[in-house]
């Protein structure tokens, strides 16, 4: 991968190589999976690469183009065909936009996730999960180290570079019954716990063997993080300048209002030290802590400096771009805590549901926030208290602007889940929460 030199080498080269004002993007990764199936490794496999975005801008045009060759050849004809198309493209309604000299901090990496995660420690590790389970029972998964690169550059010599590790892991195990329990973490910093997640897995599987009829219709659920992460991000995501000018946001025309019941807090904070360690968007601005919803209400948007400019505000450092997106979205989420356990808020629960993951999370209805998706890998009946019998796969459609208002209990211990970027949630209880169908 890239160093900062190296970076700012490879940004001075393709920026001096036209006449034009250029802005340079560099996203590099390597990535080393470990994968398993049926309780024996089956694949490890190292995937490196790195990207180079150009945008040229003349007046009010721009033109950006794209490419892996960062070969002086590949670099040549990547600036050729930005000029080529610049001198086609219609002019826009901005041109460029000053780069930021805000200093930004630089979290130190951790090479102690990179030792402990390397090809062997990822053995290591899946084999002493797998060697904990019992007969009849399975697993399958994958364990991930990735280094990831982002610098970004431009003509004036304003620069700046990121480098950093993650891990993630995640694993099914099955009993031969055909009953599931899952596990997953993720970290930025320290080893997570690997043994601990398979060790959730199969108690989970164990607990769902013989599942009964799910309920239907408006049921108490209590939430596990996982879950609850699930949902949020659907909001968060939508709490975006370019969904609300768009028209397809909630949050159109609601800042300052409450949407959400007041025991609801939701922020991005690039300062937490668990969360996605990238102090810069892609346009080079400074990441600002952003308040998206406090107390249930709504007090901002993530700009990109487009949207800023219409609304008359500053960039907030969320700027993205992808191939299914461009815009700002929030990527280090971190949802407000209570004060009670997921134990207590079960043990208050006279009759419910308790929700460990849901999957295929769709919109059906983004300007209502209405969401519809299915359960998997531990659903089990709430009965005086306790969970007690497990039930089979049921599909919840709700409106989140319902289910948010209806939160009655929040946990006090949130964990670290991925999404679009970086979670850190809590689990809740919410009350009328709408199971529509069997699957």
């Amino acid at each position: 991968m890239l160093n900062n030199v190296q970076a700012k080498a490879l940004v001075e080269k393709i920026t001096a190589a036209t006449k034009f004002y250029a802005v340079a993007v560099i996203s590099g990764s390597e990535q080393g999976t470990t994968r398993f199936a049926n309780s024996e490794i089956s694949q490890n496999v190292t995937i490196a690469d790195t990207r180079l975005s150009l945008t040229l801008y003349d007046g009010k045009k721009q033109s950006t183009c794209a490419t892996n060759d960062l070969s002086d050849g590949g670099i040549a004809q990547v600036v050729k065909e930005a000029e080529t198309m610049l001198a086609f493209v219609p002019e826009g309604e901005f041109g460029t936009f000053p780069f930021s000299q805000t200093a930004v901090p630089n979290r130190a990496k951790s090479d102690a996730l990179a030792k402990a995660f390397d090809v062997a420690g990822r053995a290591a590790a899946i084999k002493a999960g797998v060697a904990l389970l019992e007969p009849g029972y399975t697993a399958s998964g994958a364990l991930t180290l990735t280094d990831t690169v982002f610098a970004v550059g431009e003509s004036g010599g304003g620069f700046r570079y990121a480098s950093y590790y993650d891990v993630a892991f995640n694993t099914v195990v099955s009993h031969e019954s055909g009953a599931d329990g899952a596990g997953e973490c993720v970290s930025y910093t320290i080893a997570p716990d690997i043994v601990g997640c398979f060790k959730k897995a199969q108690a989970t599987a164990k607990a769902a063997l013989n599942p009964v009829e799910p309920p239907l219709g408006a049921v108490t659920v209590v939430l596990s993080p996982v879950a609850f992460g699930d949902l949020v991000s659907f909001a968060a995501n939508m709490m975006n300048a370019k969904s609300v000018e768009d028209g397809v946001s909630f949050a159109r025309g609601k800042l300052g209002e409450r949407v959400f019941g007041e025991n609801l807090t939701i922020r991005d904070d690039v300062t937490n030290p668990e969360l996605l360690p990238l102090f810069f968007d892609v346009e080079g601005n400074p990441k600002q802590v952003l308040p998206l919803i406090e107390n249930g209400v709504v007090s901002g948007y993530a700009y990109d400096n487009k949207r800023a400019a219409k609304a008359g505000v500053d960039s907030t450092g969320h700027a993205v771009v992808a191939r299914w997106y461009s815009g700002a979205i929030p990527m280090n989420i971190v949802v407000e805590g209570g004060d009670k356990s997921l134990e207590e808020m079960i043990a208050g629960t006279e009759k419910g549901v308790f929700v460990n993951e849901f999957h295929y999370t769709n919109f059906v209805n983004a300007r209502n926030l209405q969401v519809t998706g299915l359960t998997r890998n531990g659903t089990f009946l709430i009965e005086n208290g306790k969970l007690t019998k497990p039930i089979s796969t049921v599909r919840f459609t709700e409106s989140l602007l319902d289910a948010f208002n209806h939160i009655t209990e929040v946990s006090k211990e949130r964990e670290l889940v991925s999404g679009f970027g970086a979670m850190l949630v809590p689990g809740v209880k919410i009350e009328d929460f709408h199971f529509t169908s069997k699957a």
